[in-house]
């Protein structure tokens, strides 16, 4: 799929990037460049399209430089969101030919073992998803989703690891790193004096993030909540995304946001009232049970992000079937808030 590049400049000296996807339903991801007398920093670069030909995915990023007056060779810093595939899959092409800074949280290191050892993780996927009830005849097509090694164009470690808080001067404003975990442990925005949010996936303009769940995850919807209650706090007046056009008003859909999930939480518990459910019986009632493979993956991941939420707030308990498979069921009220494996 080509983009047809032009310049966009949302905001002085900040110009967006549309950049091509090769999936249904997401066609396109942002990056930004920011412009600076030392050399342009660009937030978040794209992803390889295995299947694109000739310069593919490479070649889109140059022309959506070009547009802009740069060429990848010129980038000094490359501030990675979130090392998830569309974000973070040509960062090893964009090093290979600028040799540029790589900014990403320190947590990251961790997360970018997906790309290391993808068959561990999909094997650690496959045992969580038969311990929740899905069926094992469907099992290894759910889990086949976690290879994206054909996406990305290496491993790219941070040349300067973030915590959150950092500021630097780029340009004409002094920006702000804001650590913002949920849609990714190391999710990373940047938000300027002048109340501009480039916000990665953290909050977009028309769905709402995907908040995965995998045992030793902790309690991700948590995290998420919280974020978005210090974007809230922030109200940034435009805010930048990663898909999607730029929007008005963050604290406004930061808000909206936090009340999506706190009707599916709603949702969950209405399913579990009466008899203890699976993860997959609840995803099934919730989603609907005619979602394609990858659909159905996300989706699972979203139901276990909220019912391991609900579980360490003591709504839900856990217990086994005869089977061995995890059941939820509603709370007795003396039951102590635990957490989730």
């Amino acid at each position: 799929m080509k983009v047809e590049h032009r310049r966009r400049e949302p905001a002085p000296g900040v110009y967006r990037l549309v950049l091509p996807l090769p999936f249904p339903g997401l066609a396109r991801v942002n990056a930004y460049l920011l412009s600076d007398d030392s050399g342009p920093t660009l937030i978040d670069c794209g992803m390889k399209d295995p299947a694109a030909p000739g310069e593919g995915s490479w070649g889109e990023l140059r022309a959506a430089l070009g547009a802009c007056g740069v060429s990848p060779e010129d980038v000094t810093r490359l501030v990675i969101t979130h090392p998830h595939v569309d974000h973070y899959g040509l960062a090893g092409a964009l090093v290979e030919a600028s040799g540029c800074d790589v900014w990403m949280h320190a947590d990251a290191s961790e997360e970018l073992e997906v790309y290391r050892d993808p068959g561990g993780l999909s094997r650690r996927v496959a045992e969580m998803l038969v311990d929740h009830g899905v069926d094992p005849a469907d099992v290894r097509e759910l889990s086949a989703f976690e290879d994206w090694r054909p996406f990305i164009t290496g491993v790219v470690e941070a040349t300067r690891p973030l915590q959150g808080g950092e500021k630097v001067r780029i340009g004409p404003r002094s920006w702000e790193v804001v650590h913002t975990p949920g849609h990714a442990r190391s999710h990373i925005c940047l938000y300027s004096e002048d109340g501009i949010l480039i916000s990665g996936d953290h909050i977009l303009p028309a769905i709402t993030p995907h908040i995965d769940f995998q045992r030793g995850a902790g309690d991700p919807l948590g995290d998420y909540l919280r974020s978005l209650a210090t974007i809230e706090r922030l109200a940034p007046d435009l805010v930048l995304p990663g898909h999607g056009r730029p929007f008005d008003d963050g604290a406004e859909r930061a808000r909206a946001i936090a009340r999506h999930h706190d009707r599916r939480l709603g949702s969950i518990l209405q399913v579990i009232r009466h008899r203890p459910c699976s993860a997959s019986e609840i995803t099934d009632e919730v989603f609907g049970s005619t979602l394609l493979n990858f659909e159905r993956r996300l989706a699972l991941g979203e139901a276990l992000a909220h019912l391991a939420y609900l579980r360490r707030r003591g709504e839900v308990e856990r217990i086994r079937a005869p089977d061995g498979t995890y059941l939820y069921r509603k709370a007795s009220p003396s039951r102590r808030p635990v957490a989730d494996d």
